[in-house]
């Protein structure tokens, strides 16, 4: 048999054995609910949804804008405490996910399409179908972002179109809502009970990719349903959908009960979360990608990418109140899509962004250019540069992963990820470096580390790097038989983490510092 079939043999029997898994791991009852559905408008939640009184588990089936939603409810797994607490990307404007609490468990959860737990495996086929084989798989199957938490519940967006709340306490699925969309960068936010996640992933057509190509189109323009939709945060079932015509990637920040988002045309949103109304636009001409917004007294701050065919990239900061223009940073030497990915950071009047910028070669091909990391510090308030450095001397392509390198703020130090596999410590103030970390993955490192009690947890390919946030000296590294390229949070005691893989877990602080291995 030919050995390319042998192997899609494998990996079809591999995800049927992992359903099979998954499906007994969210439920035990085999009795089917009854569903019904009914029109919504895009900005009404008006569904008529039935529930049998035979079985613990519910669905729900709602229609919005005549596009079908698909949710499916195990109230036996939900926790005691209501999800109505306020998270956003990173928890905090600085980036760094730690919430308090007691929490000390540990628990694994696989969902739907995940990856064998074999690293052996997903390296050889990397290593012989090349290593687009793995970021393609986690941009159209695994999970792109962190999880996010709110009283008792873990939510965690794949890019196969499914939202999961999961019980914290032991990793159960407490609901699992199919959207007919991609969700490759949207960390779910959750408001007072209404959850929130955007519509929009990073695979695009042949006319998207020759645009990218010379430069970058306006990001998923009729590639698929974009927009942002919103879900009830106990249950899963969906409230209200706000349509776009790209893509809507970057994760959204909420402030007083309104929801700032933007997409891949380059408009920022305000909406309101309960109803779903806009409230104000503010157009760029650029693109949103996957740089998730920030909020700083009264300014909404976003990150574009270049628009063909000129480079238009730059971070954009509005007023909130009205959605007029409070700054600008143009940033002409930012390459291809890097401003659009970069998640920044803002910390005490200052805003931090980490992106690739030209070092040298020129469009159109990709192939032809190669970049630096730069390091860029400004005012809030007004925009004005502070500081900028070159993060390393070295070079990188940019190739088929996001150009944005994550920072983020403890107190007046920056810890940023870099293109030589390592993380630099910078002073905010002067842009001095503290100190360099040893090189912890022969690949970039992108996702920002999460700083607790003294370490910074760092995912590194396979592993959690824990170095010593004073002096950058490498504490422990841990192994575990996930792909991990995204910020892991902190509940209480316990360090909680999604992969590109398809996998949720949750461990110990204590396992991850002293151990070696999951």
């Amino acid at each position: 048999m030919d050995k390319k079939v042998v192997v899609a043999l494998v990996i079809v029997l591999i995800v049927g054995a992992s359903l099979g898994f998954f499906l007994g791991h969210v439920s035990t009852s085999t009795s089917p609910s009854t569903t019904s559905s009914s029109t919504s408008s895009s900005t009404s939640s008006a569904s008529t949804v039935s529930m049998s009184s035979t079985t613990s588990n519910v669905s729900f089936n709602v229609y919005m804008d005549g596009i079908l939603f698909t949710d499916f409810y195990y109230p036996s797994n939900s926790p005691s405490a209501d999800p109505s607490n306020f998270v956003m990307y990173g928890m905090t404007s600085n980036r760094d996910p730690v919430i308090a609490g007691h929490l000390n468990v540990s628990w694994i959860t696989p969902l739907m399409g995940n990856f064998e737990q074999n690293m052996t495996l997903w390296n050889q086929l990397n290593k012989e179908y090349g290593k687009s084989f793995g970021a393609a798989y986690r941009q159209a199957t695994g999970i792109a972002v962190g999880p996010t938490e709110a009283n008792g519940m873990v939510y965690v967006a794949s890019d196969a179109g499914w939202v999961y709340g999961i019980n914290e306490m032991n990793g159960k699925i407490v609901f699992m809502l199919y959207t007919p969309g991609t969700l490759s960068m949207w960390e779910p936010l959750i408001y007072h009970g209404v959850g929130l996640v955007g519509l929009g992933g990073a695979m695009f057509d042949y006319q998207q990719g020759a645009l990218n190509g010379f430069g970058g189109g306006h990001r998923g323009q009729y590639t698929g349903i974009n927009g942002l939709l919103a879900f009830n945060a106990t249950d899963g079932k969906p409230l209200w959908l706000d349509l776009t015509r790209s893509q809507a990637m970057p994760t959204g920040v909420i402030n007083d009960g309104i929801v700032y988002w933007d997409d891949g045309d380059g408009v920022i949103h305000a909406t309101n979360i309960t109803d779903g109304k806009t409230l104000w636009t503010f157009q760029y001409d650029g693109s949103g990608n996957m740089a998730s917004l920030d909020f700083y007294h009264g300014i909404v701050i976003a990150g574009f990418s270049q628009a063909y065919p000129t480079n238009t990239s730059a971070i954009v900061g509005v007023y909130a109140s009205n959605g007029s223009e409070a700054w600008m940073i143009k940033l002409p030497y930012a390459t291809t899509s890097a401003v659009g990915d970069a998640v920044m950071s803002v910390y005490d009047g200052y805003v931090v962004d980490g992106f690739l910028g030209y070092g040298n070669g020129s469009l159109p091909l990709l192939n032809h250019i190669y970049s630096m990391q730069v390091l860029l510090v400004a005012n809030a308030t007004t925009g004005n540069v502070i500081w900028t450095a070159n993060v390393t001397d070295g070079f990188v392509h940019p190739g088929d992963t996001n150009n944005g390198y994550n920072p983020e703020i403890i107190g007046e130090v920056i810890y940023e990820p870099t293109i030589e596999g390592n993380v630099i410590a910078y002073n905010i103030t002067d842009g001095k470096i503290i100190w360099s970390s040893p090189k912890l993955s022969n690949g970039v490192l992108q996702a920002a580390p999460t700083y607790y009690d003294g370490y910074l947890f760092v995912p590194a390919g396979s592993t959690i790097a824990v170095l010593n946030s004073t002096n950058g000296d490498l504490v422990n590294v841990f192994h575990t038989q996930f792909i991990m390229r995204q910020q892991m949070i902190i509940v209480g005691n316990t360090l909680i983490e999604a992969s590109g893989t398809n996998y949720v877990f949750a461990v110990p602080v204590y396992n991850v510092i002293h151990e070696s291995s999951i």
